[in-house]
């Protein structure tokens, strides 16, 4: 079976249940009693996020919604936010070191090409100059960031920039030439584009900026100067 005809056919399923659930509910044709839970919309966030959390490619969606109906029916989980939060920073670090091994990096922590910014409690700016600019980290937990990259040129293929901005904020500055992908989760938060468009100007779409990441109760921008 084909795999969009399957998620449909599993999206299909999960609204039959969602709505047998309601009328049986609504209706007093059955006498047997159907747990209250089932019915809150914290539930349906779980529901929901498994769905997405098994058909589509990014996971993050699925996660955050099962995280936010599991938080909403027990409050006293919430720390787990933040061990979230440091989980998927440890394992985003270990992941691009070992794409150093594979190749695909080079000597991460001391690459000049690629930038750490880490600001908590409080901010800062990094201006990068590279010729061969790769990707790297923005972490802002109630602080903010502003890393400049208009000194720099972006290596060739994908270059990922992941950013992580809770109850905190970045502004990325690139040149105007620069081919800017942004897909970056927003949960109670935000993460904008505000670049200034020449309409005349060819983007090499061979180098590519991917800003990816989770937005928190925070946000973020990309913009150029001019």
């Amino acid at each position: 079976m084909a795999r969009g005809v399957q998620n449909r056919l599993i999206i299909g399923i999960m609204l039959v249940f969602v709505g047998a659930l309601l009328f049986l509910r609504n209706s007093d044709m059955f006498d047997f009693m159907i747990p209250d839970f089932l019915f809150r919309w914290q539930f349906f966030f779980i529901l929901f996020g498994l769905l997405f959390f098994f058909l589509a490619q990014n996971k993050t969606v699925g996660s955050l919604f099962v995280g936010i109906g599991l938080f909403n029916l027990y409050p006293e989980l919430w720390p787990l936010i933040f061990v979230a939060v440091g989980a998927y920073i440890i394992f985003g670090i270990n992941r691009k070191k070992q794409s150093s091994d594979t190749g695909n990096f080079s000597d991460y922590d001391m690459d000049k090409n690629v930038v750490e910014q880490i600001s908590i409690f409080g901010g800062g700016t990094k201006f990068v100059n590279s010729n061969s600019f790769k990707g790297g980290n923005i972490i802002s937990i109630f602080g903010g960031s502003e890393v400049n990259l208009t000194g720099s040129t972006l290596a060739e293929g994908d270059s990922i920039l992941d950013t992580i901005s809770v109850f905190g904020g970045c502004t990325i500055i690139v040149p105007k030439d620069w081919n800017v992908i942004i897909d970056v989760f927003p949960l109670f938060g935000g993460f904008g584009d505000k670049r200034t468009r020449d309409p005349n100007l060819v983007y090499d779409q061979n180098k590519t900026l991917l800003i990816k990441g989770i937005a928190l109760f925070g946000g973020g921008e990309v913009k150029t100067l001019f």
